[in-house]
């Protein structure tokens, strides 16, 4: 297939929307060849409360987005568990990672170099390689345990960048929030995705009303 690979980590962070509709809107990208996908249980377990029955397998999980199979195809799930997967590896050619959403454990321990499960070892490579991480960290208010290891998740190399709503947007809505997050966080790890053919086309709320 031509095109890059590119991993997303699910970790157990309240936000299961978030993961699902990320996953639908850069499976279309036209630099997209594979999408390594890794969830923790905690990550399945939350998205059959947030989501509903049926989802709290991986399996069940990819079933239920809302993409033709065609799309689907391009999803290799990876068992958290296993840390001889091939995007545990610096060799392998994975072009970037998310974690999203990124819970306060996930964070501390990418942010401190621990590599527990393959989501953390995924993310741990991608910082010693120098490519891509981005960490859409679902928490809050922040303690100042949270904002050091942002802090140190960052001096690493990684982007921390939490979900917070674009309220610039025409029209705001849940879905074209979840939109405007999700094109914004492919592009900052390096996929590009045009968000001409999403819900959103006003400008700034600031330069509709006409303020510098």
């Amino acid at each position: 297939m031509a095109g890059r690979e590119f991993i997303v980590g699910v970790s157990g962070a309240s936000g299961a929307l978030l993961a699902r509709r990320f996953v639908e809107i850069v499976l279309k990208a036209p630099g997209l060849s594979r999408l390594h996908v890794a969830f923790t249980a905690a990550s399945l377990r939350v998205a059959g409360i947030e989501m509903g029955a049926g989802l709290e397998s991986p399996q069940g999980w990819v079933a239920a987005l809302s993409v033709a199979s065609k799309w689907r195809k391009k999803i290799l799930v990876h068992a958290n568990e296993d840390v001889g997967a091939s995007i545990a590896s610096g060799s392998y050619p994975a072009a970037g990672m998310i974690v999203v959403p990124c819970s306060a454990g996930a964070l501390g321990a990418i942010a401190n170099g621990i590599s527990r499960d393959l989501v953390q070892r995924a993310a741990d490579v991608c910082l010693k390689e120098r490519r891509p991480l981005v960490l859409a960290f679902r928490e809050s208010p922040y303690s100042m345990v949270h904002i050091e290891n942002m802090r140190r998740a960052t001096a690493a190399g990684a982007i921390v960048a939490p979900p917070s709503p674009a309220f610039y947007i025409a029209s705001p809505s849940v879905e074209r929030f979840l939109d405007a997050y999700c094109v914004r966080a492919a592009r900052l790890m390096g996929l590009d995705v045009p968000g001409e053919q999403f819900s959103w086309t006003g400008k700034p709320a600031r330069q509709r009303a006409g303020r510098p």
